[in-house]
């Protein structure tokens, strides 16, 4: 079975939805294709298209901590909190300098409570916040715990109000809601004007393919293009197992720690403590669930290489 996953650079105005579309139609109607987490379709980057069996590692791709690109328009608020919204509120920004810009950075930065925007996915009584909104219902979304592991400012403000972020955050961070709180912490309001996504755990956008050149590649050539699972063991602390190891977790039973050779340590922080076990013949996500078993990983999603048993 075709198994891997393929990196995109999508570009602004292309859904998410419709990359992963022309993926599948390119690859066959009878491959499964999903995503390890969809961007806005006013936002550009680095979008991950899983492919038949690695479809079961969406949950831990997407739980992989983000980097972000985001160009700030500050004076101007939006009722999506970027440039496709209509203007809600207009400030002057003139007496904002870097200094104000680099001190308000600091109260962002490690855990904090972020309210997702209006217009977002967000399930809210039962129906997206996006919906409600378009509605003109009026949307009262609850905050939730999102990590800042860096924010950067990466130019000078333009004369007309624009400045540059590079922002590493973890799993569930809208970029979107940061400007429109950065703004109203500097009093002036402020939007996403342009938004790109770099990177996902070790995955980067400088190995991806041209998601608006899918229509021309033939279907050898994309499938040369996917990556293996082993791409995302830096994501985790990853082990290797024998034989034994191997037979164990494709039969869904337990494995000790101590059996297993320590491949290396995780680069990426993650909430979730998965542990990646593999082998020649099977990739597994593991998880340590009994206190009484310290030591013993139990199998959450197993892959297994059938070309190799």
């Amino acid at each position: 079975m075709l198994t891997g996953l393929l990196l995109l650079n999508k570009p602004v105005d292309m859904r998410s939805t419709k990359c992963v579309e022309l993926v599948r139609n390119k690859l066959g109607r009878k491959t499964k294709v999903g995503h390890g987490g969809t961007l806005d379709s006013t936002a550009s980057g680095l979008l991950i298209v899983l492919i038949g069996l690695a479809t079961r590692l969406s949950n831990f791709v997407m739980d992989m901590p983000k980097c972000y690109e985001v160009t700030a328009y500050l004076g101007i608020e939006t009722s999506t909190d970027d440039a496709s919204g209509d203007v809600t509120r207009s400030c002057e920004c003139r007496n904002i300098n870097e200094r104000d810009v680099d001190l308000a950075l600091t109260s962002f930065l490690g855990w904090r409570m972020q309210a997702p925007p209006d217009v977002s996915a967000v399930h809210v009584d039962g129906k997206r916040a996006h919906e409600l909104a378009r509605g003109g219902h009026e949307v009262l979304i609850e905050k939730k715990p999102v990590f800042f592991a860096s924010v950067e400012r990466t130019s000078e403000i333009s004369e007309e109000g624009r400045v540059s972020f590079r922002i590493n955050c973890g799993k569930g961070t809208y970029v979107r809601s940061f400007v429109r709180d950065l703004g109203r912490l500097l009093g002036c309001g402020a939007h996403v004007c342009e938004l790109k996504r770099l990177s996902c755990g070790p995955l980067e956008l400088d190995r991806s393919v041209d998601a608006g050149l899918l229509d021309d590649i033939n279907k050898e050539a994309l499938v040369e293009k996917l990556l293996p699972p082993e791409s995302l063991c830096a994501a985790s602390a990853s082990y290797l197992c024998c034989e034994e190891g191997t037979k164990r977790l494709i039969n869904g039973l337990n494995i000790s720690l101590h059996d297993l050779k320590r491949e290396n340590f995780a680069r990426y922080s993650s909430r979730t403590g998965n542990v990646i076990v593999r082998s020649e013949k099977i990739f597994s996500i593991c998880q340590f669930k009994d206190p009484s078993k310290p030591y013993d990983l139990y199998p959450e999603v197993n892959i297994i290489n059938d070309r190799s048993i």
